[in-house]
């Protein structure tokens, strides 16, 4: 009888195994009759862009190192969302370079409007708070200045030079320093971190 059990063991293993795949599997599930216009739901929901981008998708805003974290992110030539806090108005830039901070253009004519309006119209080297989009939906601590200065790379943009965007413990390139100003906006960006939503 104990040579037979590892026959029986192995005629056990082989008739579940056919069993299973003759009979409907799972017998008693609620997803067995599924209707042509179910799985299109399924599958549309999954897969759309709608569902992976949705308005209702969760936003984060992160504290992050210029020189580990941002630097690599903030890619060259990249085009990004900025939204200044203090007079809710969003624009749109190119990153054109910068090693110690990021320099940056707005993207065309309409948008170095909008940037000139968030200083009242006259440029000006004043700090002020910033959220900074880089990927979708996750947002960054940052300060910017609004007084345009050396080369500029986009064409038609209205502006004549670029502006700068600092993160956490970012430097000049100047002096090559951590400017405490544009620490205290990025201080006051993250502290804002939780009324990004009325932003959006």
């Amino acid at each position: 009888m104990r040579k037979l059990f590892p026959l029986y063991a192995i005629v056990v293993v082989i008739a579940c195994g056919l069993i299973t795949c003759i009979l409907p599997y799972p017998l008693v599930s609620k997803y067995t009759n599924l209707t042509s216009k179910d799985v299109y739901n399924i599958n549309n929901y999954n897969e759309s862009e709608e569902h992976i981008y949705s308005p209702s998708s969760p936003v984060s805003v992160s504290n992050l190192n210029w020189f580990d974290t941002v630097n690599t992110m903030f890619k060259t030539y990249q085009k990004t969302r900025v939204i200044d806090i203090k007079s809710g108005l969003t624009y749109y830039v190119y990153r054109n370079g910068g090693h110690n901070h990021a320099d940056v253009e707005p993207i065309n004519q309409e948008n170095t409007a909008i940037f000139k309006e968030i200083y009242g119209g006259v440029w000006s080297w004043a700090r002020r708070p910033v959220w900074v989009e880089l990927g979708e939906g996750n947002f960054v601590a940052a300060s910017i200045n609004g007084y345009p200065h050396g080369q500029s790379y986009v064409e038609n943009t209205g502006m004549d030079g670029h502006t700068c965007i600092h993160f956490l413990l970012s430097k000049t390139h100047g002096t090559k320093r951590v400017d405490e100003a544009h620490q205290e906006a990025v201080a006051y960006a993250y502290a804002h971190r939780d009324e990004i939503e009325n932003y959006l």
